[in-house]
């Protein structure tokens, strides 16, 4: 026990640069953004891929004039 307590009293005490409180707002505005970011990339891996047309003869989009 007393080996605890003299340890304990040679041991430096390092003062924070900061409030407590701000190290963990800080902590908490990464992981929200961290959140955010993995939220934001979640739609476009479900995203379907558009079906590849091999019709030569289908008409584009918008176009009122037969091409033959």
């Amino acid at each position: 026990m007393q080996l605890f307590q003299a340890a304990a009293e040679e041991a430096a005490v390092t003062e924070l640069p900061f409030d407590p409180l701000v190290y963990g707002i800080a902590i908490f505005a990464a992981l929200m953004f961290l959140l955010l970011a993995i939220m934001s990339l979640r739609s476009v891996a479900l995203r379907r891929e558009a079906p590849a047309s091999t019709d030569v003869e289908q008409p584009q989009q918008g176009s009122t004039s037969a091409h033959r």
